[in-house]
């Protein structure tokens, strides 16, 4: 029988899902190799940033370990008897974490890629195929784009949703709904931090051309 799912439950599952967002990978990496990823490129903690100020090796380390993150996350919360919608909650969590981790002073970066990974842990088939395709987005226009990680999120997330709802599809519509409302505050959040930082945003538009 599968445990039994109380209040403590969902709280258990979303405090553990908040620590392994938190994990500040990108900073960390940035660290060892003697950079502040929060004083350099666009000042967050993430893959993109990583690949453009220290290296492409790095920046997929980041890119496989944050969202190893996700999934785990999820594959915790399913240990404690969550399922379905129910793993909406460790899933915001995680990228609550990854936003607001404590170990940085609450600073962190947009959260797509751990995203990616608790999405995957919920629906993996579905959501392995709209990674590829937004993962390829983001690779081939890295040096085109502001925010290619954002970009690739996007239109992965566009491809999830026609996928989700095709006629053969057993994936529940609140889980498709609940995925791509954290995805739009993603957006959203990343949005902000651009127009906290816009300066750094135009003169990098201004390298490009």
């Amino acid at each position: 029988m599968p445990p039994e799912v109380t209040f403590t439950t969902y709280l258990l599952a979303a405090a553990i899902a908040f620590g392994f967002g938190a994990v500040p990978v990108a900073y960390t990496i940035g660290r060892l190799n003697g950079i502040n990823v929060f004083e350099v490129g666009s000042r967050q903690a993430g893959a993109t940033n990583v690949w453009r100020e220290i290296s492409r090796k790095q920046g997929v380390i980041v890119t496989l370990i944050d969202w190893s993150k996700g999934v785990t996350a999820i594959v915790m919360a399913r240990q404690l008897g969550l399922t379905g919608t129910e793993l909406l909650l460790p899933a915001t969590a995680a990228v609550a974490g990854h936003w607001n981790s404590p170990f940085t002073k609450f600073k962190g970066g947009d959260g797509v890629v751990t995203l990616m990974g608790t999405s995957m842990g919920i629906v993996p088939i579905v959501v392995f195929v709209s990674l590829v395709i937004g993962a390829a987005l983001s690779i081939t226009m890295n040096r085109k784009l502001a925010h290619p990680s954002l970009w690739g999120g996007v239109v992965g997330y566009v491809a999830f949703i026609s996928l989700s709802f095709r006629t053969d599809s057993s994936i529940e519509p609140n889980v498709v709904y609940g995925l791509t409302g954290i995805g739009i505050a993603i957006m959203l959040h990343s949005m902000y931090f651009h127009r906290r930082h816009k300066d750094y945003f135009r003169s990098l538009v201004s390298l490009e051309e």
